[in-house]
């Protein structure tokens, strides 16, 4: 699984309101690496929680 799915998967689950610890999940990453995994998931993080609120309506 490449890095975006797994951050996007992480997003979606904690949109769902299931715990996520992106500290534990990129604790093993090299140095450039957790920054880059840090802002694509928030983003999909942003991007999945809009839209839960869309279906929420």
């Amino acid at each position: 699984m490449n890095k975006g799915r797994l951050a996007r998967s992480f997003a979606r689950m904690h949109a769902l309101g299931q715990p996520v610890d992106i500290d534990a999940v990129i604790g093993n990453m090299s140095d450039e690496q957790p920054a880059w995994f840090r802002e694509r998931y928030d983003y999909y993080r942003k991007q999945a929680e809009r839209a839960r609120v869309i279906g929420l309506r």
